[in-house]
């Protein structure tokens, strides 16, 4: 009886996890069609993309790939910036958060820009960036927990 249990609560977890990875495949599958034909993405559209794991960012970053239809169309860098910009230059207080958390996946080749990205919108409201990442996992990660420190965010 406990390995049936066992057994059904493994399926019913695998696929959720399943469910979770393929939602944002659909998105950004979605996304990459409608790149193509109108490279400002909606609001909604950009939402979507953000990523909240490391396996959904490895997704996203992987239009880079070489053998990925994306890859010569700069997708993953137009995209990324259209989200940071939404805050920066449009003040969209919608893409706040979003634009932190995606931040908290800087590394590599495009771990500047959004470092740097990062840094302004920080700038825009120190208090703001303090009181946003209070609590959350991915203020245990850098940079964002690099500027954490430096502003002393408690």
């Amino acid at each position: 009886m406990i390995k049936i249990a066992t057994f059904i609560l493994f399926l019913s977890v695998s696929v959720q996890i399943y469910a979770q990875e393929t939602g944002y495949q659909k998105n950004l599958e979605f996304a990459t069609g409608l790149f193509i034909t109108q490279p400002e993405l909606p609001d909604s559209v950009l939402l979507k993309l953000v990523p909240d794991s490391h396996e959904e960012f490895r997704l996203l970053y992987g239009t880079t790939y070489p053998g990925n239809k994306m890859q010569s169309t700069g997708f993953f860098y137009d995209v990324t910036q259209q989200i940071f910009d939404k805050v920066i230059i449009g003040k969209n207080e919608q893409f706040y958060y979003p634009c932190i958390q995606l931040a908290s996946f800087a590394d590599g080749e495009f771990g500047e820009s959004f470092v740097d990205n990062l840094e302004i919108i920080i700038a825009l409201d120190i208090n703001k960036f303090c009181t946003t990442i209070r609590g959350k996992e991915f203020a245990e990660h850098n940079p964002v927990k690099y500027f954490a420190e430096q502003y002393d965010c408690k």
